[in-house]
């Protein structure tokens, strides 16, 4: 049995092609290149460089450091999802 077997989807967000990083809400700083991928959350350039994220090894994906972390998460999604559009889905257990 899985986690969602019974669960009702009552809500469908999707954001489109907006892009935050899941450390800072940005990028805000001056490396809004590259970044990293753990779990399932987006890390930006800055965020990386200030935790050791480029040298961790439970990291899943570093990304592109030539391409913006924007055009890098658009790219995973659609690589992952087939959308580049940022989607969140809301259960219910009733």
């Amino acid at each position: 049995m899985g986690l969602f077997d019974n669960a009702k989807l009552i809500e469908v967000i999707n954001i489109g092609d907006d892009v935050c990083c899941d450390g800072c809400n940005g990028p805000y700083g001056d490396n809004m290149k590259g970044g990293v991928i753990i779990g399932h959350s987006a890390y930006c350039g800055e965020c990386a460089d200030k935790y050791g994220y480029y040298t961790d090894k439970d990291i899943d994906e570093v990304m592109d450091l030539n391409k913006s972390f924007k055009d890098n998460v658009l790219e995973y999604r659609k690589r992952t999802t087939g959308s580049s559009d940022g989607i969140t889905r809301i259960f219910t257990m009733d």
